[in-house]
């Protein structure tokens, strides 16, 4: 994945949106679209690849800012036209959830306001709760719950319910890693799983992608885009491992200091290839566990 890397990041959303798209039809991948969601600018393209069989499946989100959706769209452009996609097991597909900026509006029923504020893992609980409810009954996997609505209506959670029947019932194993990136050592990468280190899915991120999970064994600082809370919120119950993966681009004390507006999206040459370096080595990883 790393070869030229600096030639898969944009400048702008439409010019990503255009990349992602261009790559997916010179290798012949067909893209899903999610749009009509209230917001014009909220488009998602998803495309799956891998086996249809496979087992398990690494979902890679796209945050939530700008710059962490130029940034996820790199790495996902590369990921497509790479080694890590010629390379796949067979055991392992991997679902790429394209965007930019989402003003991703969908909260789960039956839960208050779900904001990076005050997230926790009490998602991640209610998912284990289901999975473990699960291999209790012997019950086999449901579709996701389709809502009756009059067609106009194409509202974010009959998107995502489509989203996951189409490209998610199947899995016997999912694994979720959301790309940000924020203030801290220039081009590092930061691996932290969305829940603690006393709980499953905390131990399956660290097992599967290296991630380390935070000193609380209920609490985690890794708060993922409100895409990715809505995408775990709602999964089949299957065994699930969620993950942060945060790009560094400047100190704190740098980012008081600027007005640039682009803080979290580097123009650097060097930047963009510590990134593509880190995150194909964390996704081979992942791919290997997962396999």
């Amino acid at each position: 994945m790393p070869e030229l890397a600096a030639n898969f990041f944009e400048q702008t959303a439409e010019a990503a949106k255009i990349k992602f798209r261009s790559i997916c039809e010179a290798n012949g991948f067909e893209f899903w679209t999610m749009d009509n969601l209230g917001d014009m600018s909220c488009v998602f393209d998803v495309v799956r690849i891998g086996s249809p069989d496979a087992p398990s499946v690494l979902v890679l989100t796209p945050g939530a800012r700008e710059g962490e959706g130029l940034c996820a769209s790199a790495i996902q452009c590369c990921v497509l036209a790479g080694a890590i996609r010629r390379e796949l097991p067979r055991g392992v597909a991997i679902l790429l959830v394209h965007s930019v900026a989402p003003n991703w509006k969908f909260v789960p029923k039956k839960r208050s306001s779900i904001s990076e504020s005050n997230w926790n893992d009490a998602l991640l609980v209610a998912a284990e709760s289901r999975y473990k409810e699960f291999v209790r009954t012997g019950k086999k996997l449901r579709k996701p719950q389709q809502v009756t609505q009059r067609k106009a209506e194409l509202s974010p959670e009959k998107k995502l319910r489509t989203l996951i029947g189409r490209y998610l019932s199947r899995a016997k194993r999912i694994g979720v890693i959301d790309v940000r990136t924020g203030p801290g050592f220039y081009g590092e990468c930061d691996l932290i799983a969305c829940a603690g280190r006393g709980t499953p899915i905390g131990n399956r991120a660290s097992r599967w992608f290296g991630a380390r999970a935070e000193l609380d064994d209920t609490l985690s600082a890794a708060a993922p885009g409100p895409f990715a809370q809505s995408l775990i919120a709602n999964l089949p119950p299957v065994p699930l491992g969620a993950a942060v993966m945060e790009f560094g681009t400047y100190s704190l004390q740098a980012f008081l200091r600027t007005n640039t507006g682009r803080m979290f999206y580097p123009l650097d040459t060097n930047w963009r290839t510590q990134v593509m370096d880190k995150a194909h080595t964390v996704l081979r990883h992942a791919v290997a566990k997962l396999a």
